[in-house]
């Protein structure tokens, strides 16, 4: 029976630019994990008073999104109890 760790090699990396979750296989050869998505529900949580979207605040908290998922996929990675 195949395991996650079969297909997530190592450790994840979030790419801020295309907002995507890879790992890393090697020599220029990466797998796509995740797409990270829900632009529409992020930027409706930085509304400014005069009813515009902070665009600044709202592509960090997407970052910081895509380095928790990361962060929390790395962590199960790391966990003994993966055997």
């Amino acid at each position: 029976m195949k395991k996650v760790e079969d297909y997530i090699k190592g450790k994840v990396h979030y790419d801020n630019e295309a907002q995507v979750i890879y790992c890393d296989q090697g020599i220029k050869a990466y797998q796509i994990v995740a797409d990270v998505r829900g632009w529409g529900a992020i930027q409706n949580l930085f509304i400014n008073n005069d009813g515009e979207v902070d665009f600044e605040k709202a592509y960090k908290f997407q970052d910081e999104v895509g380095e928790w998922i990361a962060d929390a996929i790395n962590g199960k990675l790391l966990k003994p109890t993966n055997q």
